[in-house]
């Protein structure tokens, strides 16, 4: 999608159909794109979500009647899929090209928000993650058992504080160089949280490989062994590639 279209979006005025876009439409229509994975541009505010006294207790974080972005993308058909939550660095909750035919393969739906990056406080950050799971599910029908949430660098950072004070939540995590130490208070999260998997993604070339398995370690030391270490020589501070992204996925799904 454009930028220009999606400023349009974001101010609620008509959308100007691009001669493209009406023949893809019309491809559609027709069947002829119907296996295609189509990437959309969703919106939702906590009033969508969540229940009115719930939303009012979130306020606080961000206003009920705000509009937040999503990009969705899930696979072709109608079976149940998995979710694959996203928190960038950066404002794009666009998914990277190359890992497409991954989350294709392995039955993921995508989403995640614009306008969430690193500069945006942490607790909205994790808010905007746990709306995208509530919006993903409201969409598409999901399999409960593989929700995960991913991030990179201070995405990742994010991703490692939300599994923490949510794992009942998610089912487990991918931290891509980027991740804090976090633990559930409660007694019942904690423990639910020891049975959750987390993959740590790393190389010799990134800055952050040294506190990322300090993190690492602090998590084994407090009991949590479901742990993958993926430290790839060469490989630097960016996002995942296909193949890790793959590795990933598996340990996340048990195999």
């Amino acid at each position: 999608m454009d930028r220009e279209t999606h400023r349009r979006l974001r101010r609620g005025r008509p959308r100007v159909v691009s001669r493209a876009a009406w023949l893809a439409a019309c491809l559609l229509s027709t069947g002829v794109l119907a296996q295609e994975s189509q990437t959309t541009l969703h919106s939702a505010t906590l009033l969508d979500l969540f229940p009115f006294e719930e939303a009012a207790k979130l306020s606080s974080t961000l206003p009920v009647k705000r509009h937040v972005f999503f990009h969705v993308r899930a696979p072709a058909g109608r079976d149940a899929s998995g979710v694959l939550v996203y928190v960038s660095p950066g404002n794009s909750g666009e998914l990277p090209e190359q890992w497409r035919p991954v989350l294709d393969e392995k039955r993921l739906t995508w989403i995640a928000a614009d306008d969430f990056g690193n500069s945006r406080p942490t607790a909205e950050r994790v808010l905007a993650a746990v709306m995208a799971l509530r919006l993903a599910r409201k969409l598409h029908a999901t399999d409960e058992n593989r929700l995960y949430i991913a991030g990179m660098s201070g995405g990742g950072r994010v991703a490692s504080v939300a599994i923490a004070q949510f794992p009942q939540l998610f089912n487990g995590a991918i931290f891509m160089v980027g991740a804090n130490f976090d633990a559930p208070k409660e007694a019942r999260l904690r423990e639910l949280f020891a049975t959750r998997r987390l993959v740590f993604v790393t190389g010799s070339r990134d800055f952050n490989r040294r506190e990322l398995r300090a993190v690492r370690d602090r998590y084994q030391e407090h009991g949590i062994t479901r742990i993958l270490w993926i430290d790839e020589p060469g490989f630097g501070h960016e996002p995942a590639n296909g193949p890790q992204l793959v590795q990933a996925i598996d340990f996340l799904d048990g195999r």
